[in-house]
């Protein structure tokens, strides 16, 4: 018996269709567009809590990384180690999803001024971690959780004080029933 071939299915030749009515495997645009507000929501929910750690470890005088952080030069270490230690920049996958999701997926060549190759291989990593840090110095800048240079030894020691925050509302003490 003749084995028959079956024949490519019909549609738009391989794009993610709009409607997609012969339902042939293929996305629809709409699903398409949640898959990728979903990781965009995930990347810059990371790079939110970056800053928030950041601004966190300064105002509690915590150490990173075995250092206090006390002056900008500290400051900037620890945002570039932040960065470079997150999966987004570990991880050739994730590095591909930065630049998706990135509003700075340019950042490499803008700061640099040359593209990211090695030999003729692309650093994805690079180019990741370039994308990455601008958004937290972004989010850090859009936050206002910068630290005040001038000012942060006097307010360290009065907790909620800090230039970086705002004083937390307390919960109300329990009463022993």
């Amino acid at each position: 018996m003749a084995s028959r071939r079956r024949s490519a299915p019909k549609g738009r030749g391989g794009s993610s269709g709009g409607a997609n009515p012969k339902n042939d495997g293929r996305i629809t645009e709409e699903q398409h567009d949640e898959a990728m507000r979903v990781l965009r929501a995930e990347y810059y929910q990371s790079v939110r809590g970056i800053a928030e750690e950041l601004a966190e470890r300064v105002k509690d005088g915590e150490l990173f990384r075995g250092r206090a952080i006390k002056d900008r030069d500290d400051w900037e270490t620890a945002i570039h180690e932040s960065v470079d230690s997150s999966h987004w920049v570990i991880y050739t996958h994730a590095n591909f999803q930065v630049l998706l999701c990135s509003d700075n997926h340019d950042a490499y060549s803008e700061e640099y001024g040359e593209p990211p190759v090695q030999g003729d291989s692309i650093n994805w990593g690079a180019l990741a971690f370039a994308a990455m840090e601008r958004d937290v110095r972004q989010q850090i800048d859009a936050e206002g959780v910068e630290p005040d240079w001038d000012n942060l030894e006097e307010a360290r020691p009065r907790r909620g004080a800090h230039p970086l925050h705002t004083p937390r509302r307390r919960a109300p003490a329990r009463r022993p029933r």
